[in-house]
């Protein structure tokens, strides 16, 4: 199975790169290849220990765009 790279951050100021198997797709999932991605002001808070509503380890990027890889069936 192939993997993918996963941005964790584990506590404040700490980021891991993590190898990931890809997920299996179901029947309304596709699978996105990650082209770009944009950092925004909560994601510097995550990483900063300074939002509010944030538990640890979080994976950050709701901000991206990107190609499709795989529709499942």
């Amino acid at each position: 199975m192939k993997n993918m790279k996963q941005e964790v951050v584990t506590a404040p100021g700490k980021i891991e790169f993590r190898d990931i198997p890809i997920p299996e797709l179901e029947e309304n999932d596709i699978l996105i290849k990650i082209m770009r991605i944009g950092v925004c002001g909560s994601d510097i808070h995550v990483y900063h220990g300074k939002h509010p509503y944030t538990d640890y380890p979080i994976t950050q990027g709701h901000e991206v765009s990107g190609k499709i890889e795989k529709i499942g069936s």
